[in-house]
């Protein structure tokens, strides 16, 4: 049962919260049937959202931030002209240690369980409380009849019309070669005109089902309400780097840390900060908006490698967002599982840890190599 979360993926990938509620609605009953700890529900479904959607560059809401805060970077750092933005972005995916890690552990999890945990019971089903917001999106009758056709048009609709608009804001980029376009193009025009399209064609799909218009209005208004606290933190987190900027960030960074700190300890002490802040405050997106414009300032001082500290930054901020208490993406899995949310972090904190562990040491590694 558990391998149909996973098979879920190339549906659900476009967004974490997406992927959680959607993949989570799904499977739920069956894990009831199953007698499949509700805990380790909410693990495997928390640890395939974040980790898996971040390594994913097009298509997703993690192109348009990531990119957005890679070139707040490299313009702190002075070199926004002889880098993309994007071709870092695509250098950093395969040195995000922590979400590889974890990923490749969720799965070993499904055959090699912590025993301990697999033998809680399967307690109080109908607790109001544990259920939240999410819980209740699952009970409540929905507007149209449940179709897969429902949740497979928007997905295709978006993923097709991303790949077509990669391809024509870059294909006049450069040589024209498959790889030139993909590194040059505009990605986040191209994210902005395909989810647009997307959602007026989604639309018009639901409206043949007899889908209400102000209901759809009302669905999509509350659907965007969503991503205000992160434009929030990025409406702060912008500025600030701006004006730190101007007032000499990079030659501070220079003067006092770039002649003091090995370049080979930067990544995994960026690894460790992204992590550790995340954790806290429980926002991996508002973490490296604060994180990023002197990482990359910082990584160039020193001469270590940009897209092994710009991983370091992105990946720690995953392991605060599906490992933090207080985050939610942790807690919109565990109300979708309705799964008790303290016991839930106590089973997946050793799977996290463990993998935050093994990506600080290859880090580490890499910082000495690179």
């Amino acid at each position: 049962m558990l391998l149909t979360i996973w098979a879920l993926l190339p549906f659900t990938f476009i967004d974490c919260g997406f992927r959680i509620v959607g993949a989570g609605s799904i499977v739920r009953d069956l894990a009831e049937r199953n007698k499949i700890a509700k805990e380790r529900l909410a693990f495997m479904l928390n640890n395939t959202a974040s980790p898996v959607v971040e390594l994913i560059p097009i298509a997703t809401t993690f192109v348009g931030f990531n990119l957005a805060i890679i070139s707040q970077g490299l313009q702190a750092a002075g070199i926004a002209g002889t880098n993309s933005a994007y071709s870092i972005w695509l250098r950093a995916i395969p040195l995000e240690f922590f979400s590889i890690v974890v990923i490749l552990i969720t799965f070993l999890s499904i055959f090699f369980p912590i025993k301990r945990s697999e033998e809680r019971t399967q307690a109080t089903n109908g607790k109001k409380g544990m259920e939240g917001m999410s819980g209740d999106m699952g009970t409540n009758e929905s507007v149209i009849k449940p179709r897969v056709i429902n949740l497979i048009v928007p997905m295709i609709s978006v993923i097709c019309l991303s790949l077509f608009f990669f391809w024509f804001f870059g294909k006049d980029k450069q040589d024209g070669s498959i790889l030139s376009v993909i590194t040059n193009t505009e990605p986040n025009r191209a994210m902005l005109v395909s989810l647009f399209i997307s959602i007026i064609i989604s639309s018009i799909f639901y409206l043949f089902q007899k889908y209400d218009l102000k209901q759809l209005s009302a669905d999509v208004i509350a659907g965007g309400n969503e991503i205000m606290p992160t434009l929030a933190i990025l409406a702060i987190a912008w500025p600030l780097a701006k004006v730190s900027q101007d007032l000499g960030m990079v030659d501070f960074i220079q003067q006092h840390l770039g002649t003091s700190l090995p370049a080979w300890s930067i990544p995994v002490s960026l690894f460790l900060l992204s992590s550790a802040v995340t954790y806290f405050i429980g926002s991996g997106w508002g973490a490296a908006s604060l994180i990023m414009p002197f990482a990359i300032p910082l990584s160039a001082s020193v001469g270590s490698d940009i897209p092994l500290c710009v991983a370091a930054v992105i990946t720690g901020g995953t392991f605060g967002d599906v490992t933090s208490p207080v985050a939610g993406m942790t807690n919109m899995s565990s109300n979708v599982a309705r799964a008790d949310h303290v016991k839930y972090m106590k089973y997946a904190g050793p799977y996290n840890f463990i993998a935050a562990g093994v990506a600080a040491i290859l880090f580490l590694i890499s910082g000495f190599v690179g």
